[in-house]
């Protein structure tokens, strides 16, 4: 071997290296781009309703912002579903609840999740388990006082439909359709 074959051989490999690597940084740019941004967040407070009818509400930290759930929602309906990574009925609904999430704006509906997960690690299993099944709604980990603050939450799935002005419109046991969320929503939606 002479020193140019030499020479011609190391630049190929280098330039091969460089193409590789540019190339892999590209494919995980174009990854992250499109990858939902996992948005689960604690519930830090919680206030219950003393109004009959009236949703009782509670607060979560949002990176700096503290963030609470009716002023968060005002002007919409919001599609507040209680579930649990373990619960296979819960599980079972997530696909139509991130289709129902796409198809209202932003504008008119705001879907929260409020896991019931209560082990040691339930914010990493969450955060884990909807990185997993691309959710693009807001959850949050719940705890025993939001669920006495919306007269216990006895079973999972539950879900609440509030009206814009912050009335609880239907309370939902049990999992459900598409369709009969949508219903729901909008029944909610018909000012009276």
């Amino acid at each position: 071997m002479n020193c140019f074959q030499g020479t011609s051989l190391r630049l190929a490999l280098i330039s091969t290296v460089l193409l590789g690597t540019f190339t892999s940084i590209n494919v995980y740019a174009q990854t992250t781009d499109n990858t939902p941004k996992v948005k689960v967040f604690p519930i830090e407070t919680v206030n219950r309703s003393t109004v009959p009818g009236k949703a009782s509400t509670f607060t979560w930290k949002d990176g700096t912002n503290l963030s609470n759930l009716i002023q968060y929602g005002a002007g919409k309906v919001i599609f507040l579903n209680f579930w649990a990574t373990w619960c296979p009925p819960c599980r079972k609904e997530i696909p139509d609840i991130i289709e129902l999430y796409k198809e209202f704006s932003e504008n008119e509906v705001l879907v929260l999740g409020v896991s019931m997960d209560r082990d040691d690690e339930a914010l990493k299993t969450v955060s884990k388990f909807v990185r997993l099944k691309n959710m693009p709604y807001t959850v949050l980990v719940g705890n025993d006082q939001v669920a006495d603050a919306f007269d216990g939450i006895g079973a999972i799935p539950t879900t609440f439909i509030i009206k814009a002005d912050g009335s609880i419109s239907e309370k939902i046991v049990g999992a459900r359709s598409k369709e009969d969320f949508k219903s729901a929503i909008m029944r909610a939606m018909v000012k009276k």
